[in-house]
């Protein structure tokens, strides 16, 4: 089964220092480093790089089997780029994100778990390590699906991202992220 989607895109990602991470990759109880995140975040007061986009796309269902289809836009700094997430319905916690295109990569979250991946820009190649805390998906349910999940870029700096997608056959609005921040 393939019908067609509308979109909604929350991205918010800061910074986060190189003391809590290296707290997070020590012996930190992941429940203590992600309270300590979340008051660094209000701390600092830091300027969230906050994205909303919009963009039609495509579900399809098969072999239980979940995929999502659409093109990148150019706000997005990857136009020409199509991005596909999916996941297994028996396993809706594992979820890829692939893009091919004018950017590639193939990204995995899985909560609890470090991920490494290429990421290959017109530029140069390089290696990110994906390590994900939370894994929402009820995409198939009530058609949301929130990551929070940090980026490392070869160990040197880190941002943490929460990503909330949420998909309807007319416009979607996603919930607040403040609202996966408790569940």
């Amino acid at each position: 089964m393939k019908k067609e989607i509308k979109i909604k895109i929350l991205s918010k990602q800061y910074e986060l220092s190189k003391v809590l991470m290296d707290k997070l990759f020590a012996s930190m109880e992941e429940e203590e480093f992600l309270d300590e995140a979340e008051g660094e975040e209000t701390e600092e007061k830091q300027e969230d790089d906050v994205l909303e986009l919009y963009a039609d796309g495509f579900l399809t269902e098969e072999n239980g089997c979940v995929e999502i289809t659409y093109e990148e836009s150019e706000l997005t700094g990857m136009e020409g780029a199509k991005t596909k997430i999916s996941f297994e319905k028996n396993n809706s916690g594992l979820v890829s994100m692939m893009r091919g295109g004018s950017v590639t990569t193939a990204m995995v979250f899985e909560e609890g778990r470090r991920h490494i991946c290429v990421y290959e820009t017109p530029i140069m190649p390089f290696e990110l390590c994906i390590h994900t805390l939370k894994v929402k998906n009820h995409l198939l349910e009530n058609g949301t699906l929130y990551l929070d999940y940090i980026v490392e870029f070869k160990g040197a700096q880190a941002e943490r991202t929460k990503f909330t997608f949420t998909i309807d056959e007319k416009t979607p609005s996603a919930p607040p992220f403040d609202e996966y921040d408790h569940m």
